[in-house]
This record gives structure tokens, sequence and C-alpha cells, in this order.
């Protein structure tokens, strides 16, 4: 007979006990204590979780570690994980894919159903949130006496819009059962006596347990009830309580809700700058139509004026004043100059002056013709123009040698520095087809048809080989002082 039994081996056996367990249950929430915990250095963590009964073992890969919530021996978790075997000891265990506190795990559904339910009532809507005023002249802060949250607060607003200082502060407690009656209180209280624009609800971080307090649906009622605006600074930016929802406006810190409710102390300075400008300008504007208006009243009141009309008649008569008398200096001066030349014409008509000034006329005659002898003139005119030539003939030969040695000097180093003259010595002139000058030798030069140009005629040339200068052998040697 063939034995058709059908054997496994004990890998074989395990991997199907695994592979049935896998499909069977797929991922499972178990809640139980930790025991045994083990961690190693590749990250991978290993633990037991019991109850009162029993015992299973778990192991929490270096992946999913990173997300889990802290935990140690004793604590009571709740895991969501695979059931499974290990094949190598066919040991039934479970593979980890997520851990978080137990308590936290309630706390978290109970937070989902009460943000469900209020969601529903629409306690959430924009249309129940309060508008924060343009500018805060009064705060309030409900939070812990001792914390350092009212600390940070405070160095925020002294940074920004120290005006705000010192807030008004409603102590209450912000953990534990106490924290929600005393902040539902201080809401109470601060809408009592109206004596804030704004309150700032907040907290420092903490765990789900340490926030409850503003999870609770007491706390969520007193802030959609409060007459004055809230704004909640809880925990971090991360963390996210019923009462942000509620709140009037949500900051991520107690931090950004401080900086929220204030305003930029250089910001209110630059726009009260750019305002006292403005106000500058409309002032300057406003006086100088005045002023405009003004220059424009007095100068019709000075046209209509009955002094004006006195100062037109007085400047009149004055300038008639002056024309009468410059009339009469005029008829004066001229009576005065009729006068004395009459007495002139009496005295030329006078037998005696008349033989004088014929004497006088006569006596200048003879020196007149004493200086007009042609011989004497003639001299003398022959003597200025032989000085005059002499010192002509000598200004022209002066001129010509300077300038012949400046002309001699000038061809020198024209010919010196011009091209022909350094082709005359033996150099020639490298071009190529474009006519461009060939200054250095460069390899790429190799096989190029050039063209050299010498004092007579062109030499057409092929370049078979170029040797660059090393390098810095074209740097000057530096003068020693």
């Amino acid at each position: 007979m063939t034995d058709e039994r059908s054997v496994l081996s004990v890998s074989q056996l395990n991997q199907r006990a695994d592979d049935l367990l896998r499909a069977g249950f797929g991922s499972v929430w178990v809640e139980g204590e930790v025991s045994n915990l083990r961690r190693y250095a590749s990250g991978h963590q290993y633990f037991s979780l019991k109850d009162d009964s029993a015992s299973i073992s778990c192991t929490l890969f270096r992946g999913q570690a990173r997300n889990a919530a802290p935990f140690a021996d004793g604590d009571r978790v709740l895991v969501l994980a695979r059931p499974g075997v290990y094949i190598a000891r066919g040991q039934f265990q479970l593979v980890v894919e997520r851990l978080e506190s137990a308590g936290e795990g309630r706390l978290l559904a109970e937070f989902q159903r009460l943000k469900a339910r209020l969601l529903a009532e629409g306690l959430f809507d924009a249309e129940l949130k309060l508008p924060l005023p343009p500018l805060v002249h009064r705060l309030g802060v409900i939070t812990s006496a001792q914390g350092d949250v009212r600390h940070d607060i405070a160095r925020t607003l002294a940074r920004r819009f120290p005006l705000l200082l010192p807030f008004r502060l409603y102590p209450v407690a912000v953990q534990g059962a106490a924290a929600a009656p005393q902040i539902v209180a201080a809401l109470d209280q601060a809408a009592r006596e109206a004596a804030v624009d704004v309150l700032i609800l907040a907290r420092g971080g903490g765990a789900l347990e340490d926030l409850w307090a503003f999870n609770e649906e007491a706390v969520a009622r007193a802030i959609a009830a409060c007459p004055i605006p809230v704004v909640t600074g809880i925990g971090h930016e991360t963390d996210t309580t019923i009462a942000d929802f509620v709140a009037d406006l949500r900051a991520s810190t107690p931090t950004a809700a401080a900086e929220a409710v204030s305003p930029d102390g250089a910001v209110l300075r630059r726009q009260l700058r750019e305002a006292a400008a403005r106000l500058g300008q409309v002032v300057a504007s406003q006086q100088r139509e005045r002023r405009q208006r003004l220059e424009h009243c007095r100068a019709r009141l000075l046209r209509v004026h009955p002094g004006r009309r006195l100062e037109q008649h007085l400047l009149r008569l004055d300038e008639l004043r002056g024309r009468l008398t410059r009339s009469v200096s005029r008829h004066r001066e001229r009576q005065t100059s009729r006068l004395q030349q009459l007495m002139l014409q009496l005295q030329v008509h006078n037998p005696a002056q008349r033989v004088q000034a014929l004497r006088a006329q006569l006596r200048q005659q003879h020196h007149r013709l004493w200086l007009a002898r042609p011989a004497r003139q003639l001299l003398q005119q022959r003597e200025r123009l032989e000085g005059f030539r002499s010192r002509l003939l000598r200004e022209v030969q002066d001129r010509l040698r300077r300038d012949s040695a400046r002309l001699q000097a000038t061809t020198g180093r024209l010919q010196a520095l011009s091209p022909e003259g350094v082709l005359e010595r033996g150099y020639s002139i490298l071009l190529t087809r474009d006519q461009r000058v060939i200054r250095e030798a460069d390899r790429s030069l190799v096989g190029t048809q050039l063209q050299a140009r010498l004092v007579r005629g062109t030499l057409d040339l092929q370049v078979l080989d170029a040797k660059p200068a090393p390098k810095g052998a074209d740097r000057k040697p530096k003068k020693r002082t």
C-alpha cells in the first residue's frame, strides 16, 4: 500500500497557523497591562500584555514605536495588533501596529462623542463667534496663578503692546477635577463685571488627561454663553480641545493668543508716523489754500480801500511836484546858459580880445611850420623803418630755427613709431584672413592660413606649429624700491 499521509514540517505547520491567524483576525484592539518590557538598540521593543488570568507576547517594531505613546511596565495600554505565530518558536504573539494609553483611548472616544454632539447643536458655527475689537484696551486672562503661562503672556505683551499691562488675572486650576468648575466660574465672573474687552483662556502643554478640563461640556457651554470674546491658547500647536472649537478665536499657544489680541507696537508706531505725515500734509495744504485766499482778499481790500485811493493821489501829487520842480530847474538852467553864451559873444567881439587871439594863432602856426619840415620827418621815418626791418628779420630767423628743430624732432618720433618704421627695421605683422593681428602663439592656430606684411609686399603663410610662451614669461619683474 502506498502511504498517502500528508506530512508537514514544524516550520510549515507554524507558517500555516500564522497564515490562518492573520487571515482570520486581521487587526484587533486589545487592552491589557504591560509586563516584562525589553527595549533593544535596534529600536524594536518586546513585552507581554496581561490581564487577571492570561498573558500574550507582543512585538513593537521600530517603525511603529516612533508613533507609540510612552509606556512602561505596569501601564495599562490599548494596542491595535495583528495576531500571528512566531514561526521559529511556534509561539503565539501580537505584532503591534499602534499603541496608546488605555485611559487616553477612552478619553479620546468621549472627546469625539462630545465634539459630534456639540457640532450637531451648532455650537461651533462661525455665526456664533464674536469678533475681536479693533484695538483691545482691557485684557483678562483665565489661567493658573502659579504656572509659566501668565509670565509668557506678560512678556509677549511687554514686547508688543505694553499698554495692555497689567492685565486682569482670573486665577483658576487648569488640571484636575476642580479645573472645569473654576473655569466656568471665572467666565461667569468676567461676564458680570464687564471689566475687560477680551478674555484669554490659556494653559501650557500636556497629555490628553492633563488638558481634559478644557474638553468638559460645562466649559464649552460657558465659553459659548460668554458675552466677551474668548481667545484660547491651550497646549502646544498640535493640541486641540473642545474649548478651541467653541472659542471665538483659537490660538496655537498661549504666546500666540497674546499676540492675537495685542497689536504690534512697531506697526502701530509706523502707522502713527504715516498718519502724522498725512495729517501734516493736509494741514499744510489747507494752510496754503487759506493763505492764498487771505492774500486774494487783502489784494481786493487794497484795491477798494479809501486809503489806497488816497495813496494813489499822494503819489500823483508827488509826481506832479517833481515834474514842476524839474521844469523850473531846466528853465533856470537854460536861461543861465543863454546868459553865459551872450557874455562869451560879447567877449569875442571885444577888439583887445580879438588881437590877442590872432597873435596866439600866429604863434601856433609858426610852431607847426617848424615841426612839419619835410627833411627832418623823412630822416625820422627812415630810422624807424630800419629799426622795424632789423627786428623783423631777427624774429623771423629765430622762429624758423625753432620750428625747424621742432619739425625734425616730431618727424623722428613719428618715423620711429609708425608701422612702416617698425617694418623698415626688419619686423613683420602677422594677420589672419579677416585682418586680425596675431600677438601670441596659440595651439588653435596650427594649420591656419596667415599673411605676413613686410615693409615692401606681403607673404602668405601656413602655421605648422605653435609654441605658446610659458606662463608668467611676459610678466615684468618688480622694481626694487
